[in-house]
């Protein structure tokens, strides 16, 4: 896909994890962003920073959905980390 950028979506949380996210310019402007890791898991944004506070609050709710069923949460999103950030790629 055109004009796709990689970032890294570090949540702080109890169990801290790392989510790579997919950014995209969308056709009709913005920004679209989802999470493999995560599947369904898709949000957009105007802009870049908006793009990727939404995917981080998106991932954060599909967790808390995951806890609240009982499902477990795929074993790659356990890494543990020391702080939160972003890293655009």
């Amino acid at each position: 896909m055109p004009n796709r950028k990689q970032s890294v979506i570090i949540l702080n949380k109890r169990i801290m994890a790392k989510f790579l996210v997919y950014l995209e310019v969308a056709e009709e402007g913005g920004y679209i962003v989802s999470c493999p890791q995560l599947p369904g898991c898709v949000t957009q944004g105007e802009t870049v920073e908006e793009a990727l506070a939404m995917i981080k609050d998106a991932i954060q709710g599909y967790i808390a959905s995951l806890q609240k069923h009982g499902e477990p949460i795929p074993p790659s999103l356990e890494e543990r980390i020391e702080k939160a950030e972003v890293i655009n790629v």
